[in-house]
């Protein structure tokens, strides 16, 4: 602990200052914002940077996975014009009689308009507006927001807007970094990229890549966002954009990686790893592979196939612009399919819930708790009773 960090007392006891350290690494941010009114001292360390780095590690590292939730945006029923994002804990009980706890994290829209989750890192969860452009880099843990103007020249409701963006941290210059690919025609093969930096506050064009990527968000791994190469299939490729160097990297793909799909496979973060879903429509199936090694094409793995033994509408989930489920790191599936929450473990059917005031699932994203202030932050704090912000 840095030297101006001060003992921690209660009444005559005293604590070493180590102790309270670890005890609050390991507790949820809910509890530490509350504890920041105990005093002064208290606000001060627990808002601190070396504190927020040493929870945010804790998170990471916990393999209980109890800082880890899973956030699902759904459309509201009767044809609202709201989305709605339900925050679900993955370490929730299997227990049928237990109901799955949520917290709804409400965000109001324009009319015409659809909620986008891009992509979460460190516990920032990144949001686009899909009719505008814009951008809210959000903590749903802290309800801090921070708003970001897209790139000059972006259109918006026009084919300009096909392409989707990537977002990540930059450990070495201690930044984050939000990525803007686009293509200017369908059916042109070169992506053109803009970057935003969080140190700059702004956007910077970057080297285009000669080739198509599909229209859908990032995944942020080993500390490069990565995308799905858009083509005919088997011709798919993955693609990762080093943030150090702003250099275009490909990913090799799994050689035993089914071949035969009408529908391109999802690229997802499975608790660090790179994870393709395969969703077979003429198999009536998905399975889920998972690159155990960064870097090593042959450490890819298929950890498990997920069967319509339950009558999921598995062409349905194919056509979904994000995928319908997350993956927990010991392998358990959280799938959303209409206004229902299954959870799976690859052999068997673990739970499953009726969502209410929610009939059409329409995006899924997990993230970890964290205290990390977004881009700095806006220092906007949303109402706790209903966490609505307005895009």
């Amino acid at each position: 602990m840095p030297d101006s960090e001060i003992n921690f007392s209660y009444s005559n006891v005293v604590i070493p200052e180590e102790i309270t350290e670890e005890i609050l690494c390991y507790l949820p941010v809910n509890s530490l914002l509350r504890f920041k009114c105990v005093s002064k001292r208290w606000r001060s360390f627990i808002s601190s940077e070396y504190f927020t780095k040493r929870h945010l590690s804790k998170s990471h590292s916990d393999k209980k996975d109890n800082g880890n939730k899973f956030i699902f945006s759904f459309k509201g029923k009767q044809n609202s014009l709201t989305t709605r994002f339900l925050s679900v804990g993955s370490s929730f009980s299997l227990d049928e009689d237990e109901p799955i706890v949520t917290t709804s994290l409400d965000i109001q829209i324009r009319p015409r308009s659809e909620i986008q989750v891009v992509e979460s890192c460190n516990g920032l969860v990144l949001v686009e507006n899909i009719y505008t452009g814009h951008l809210i880099c959000w903590n749903p843990s802290t309800r801090k927001t921070k708003h970001i103007e897209k790139p000059f020249g972006f259109g918006f409701g026009c084919v300009e807007e096909e392409g989707g963006y990537g977002f990540g941290y930059n450990e070495l210059t201690d930044e984050y970094k939000v990525v803007r690919v686009r293509y200017k025609e369908y059916y042109e093969t070169r992506t053109h990229a803009h970057m935003y930096s969080s140190k700059a506050g702004s956007w910077k064009e970057i080297e285009d890549l000669d080739k198509h990527l599909a229209g859908r968000p990032g995944k942020f791994v080993n500390g490069r966002p990565h995308w799905l190469i858009f083509g005919r299939s088997p011709d798919w490729e993955i693609v990762a954009l080093d943030l150090v160097e702003e250099k275009y990297e490909t990913v090799d793909w799994p050689v035993c990686f089914p071949k035969v799909n009408m529908f391109p496979p999802y690229l997802e973060n499975t608790g660090g790893y790179l994870t393709l879903m395969d969703c077979n429509s003429y198999a009536n199936a998905m399975s889920v592979w998972v690159m155990t090694q960064y870097g090593a094409p042959e450490s890819w793995t298929k950890i498990w196939t997920f069967p319509n033994s339950f009558n999921l509408p598995i062409e349905h989930v194919c056509r979904s612009p994000t995928p319908p489920l997350c993956l927990k790191r010991n392998g358990d599936v959280v799938v959303a399919l209409g206004s229902v929450i299954v959870a799976y473990n690859g052999e068997n059917l673990l739970r499953w819930s009726q969502v209410d005031k929610f009939d059409r699932f329409i995006g899924s994203i997990s993230y970890v708790e964290s205290l990390v202030s977004p881009f700095g932050s806006d220092e906007i704090l949303v109402s706790p009773a209903s966490w609505m912000m307005t895009i």
